[in-house]
């Protein structure tokens, strides 16, 4: 029995050297989004992202990070004249799940000779949950329910964080860090513009007013009058959606005690 304790030492030692290895943190940014309805960014269009998440650090170089975000991104066709006519709005919320192995440029932790600040990249891989909304006379519908485009998708899809960013250690426990990212998604659906329109006298008869407008928004800035005719183009199916975010994030080492540096 007294052999065992001989062992306390050691496993509290093995403890120590693990639990020092763990972050946990949360962000706080902006996200926006290129796509059918924005070939390029409108500022005007960034909305906040948040998130919390787990990292591991393998050694002062490589970590892994498991990540939960929650963030908005919206598009309008009025910001571009070509696509006005159009006339389409959309927002949609998007909870994101992933896992991002990260590199630290220098031999970066809370150690006598490491480095208190680091440029670092990531990437991974992860899947997002999306409801696309549309605008009509004041309220938001869900696009999914309606079909504008007179087929089903799913509001699950794979998506491949990267990015790269800043970390500082101000002391043992705090780290503050910044980052940019980009999200390469496996959907061209985000914004629910994609493919071509339906038959909209169809839509109108089958479904109703509402589904016919969000079908066509045209008829909006036409006296009612819808312009577009079924099998014209209504978005782009050659290149998915993706998003961006910048973010600021605060993170806590769950155990601080350090060892001696080794010299050599």
């Amino acid at each position: 029995m007294k052999f065992s304790y001989l062992f306390i030492p050691f496993i509290l030692t093995i403890h120590a050297a693990q639990a020092q290895k763990v972050e946990v943190g949360a962000t706080i940014g902006i996200a926006n989004y290129t796509g059918d309805l924005a070939p390029y960014l409108v500022l005007s269009e960034t909305k906040p992202t948040v998130g919390i998440f787990a990292r591991y650090n393998f050694n002062h170089t490589w970590a892994v990070t498991a990540q939960v975000n929650q963030l908005r991104i919206s598009g309008d066709d009025a910001n571009f004249s070509y696509n006005k006519p159009r006339n389409i709005r959309f927002r949609t919320d998007i909870t994101e799940i992933a896992g991002v192995f990260e590199f630290n440029y220098f031999k970066y932790g809370p150690g006598v000779l490491d480095k208190r600040f680091t440029p670092y990249v990531y990437w991974g891989i992860g899947m997002i949950f999306f409801d696309p909304q549309g605008f009509y006379r004041n309220e938001w519908y869900s696009l999914r329910d309606y079909r504008t485009e007179g087929t089903a998708y799913s509001g699950i899809t794979a998506v491949m964080p990267m990015g790269l960013g800043l970390k500082w250690m101000p002391n043992k426990k705090m780290s503050l860090e910044c980052s940019i990212g980009y999200r390469l998604t496996y959907s061209d659906r985000l914004d629910d513009v994609s493919g071509k329109y339906p038959d909209i006298d169809k839509v109108l008869n089958e479904k109703g007013a509402i589904a016919a407008a969000l079908t066509d928004p045209s008829a909006a800035l036409n006296e009612g009058v819808y312009q577009n005719k079924e099998g014209y183009q209504r978005g782009n199916p050659d290149f998915d959606d993706t998003y961006f975010t910048l973010n600021l994030t605060l993170t806590y080492r769950l155990f601080t005690r350090i060892k001696c540096a080794r010299f050599y």
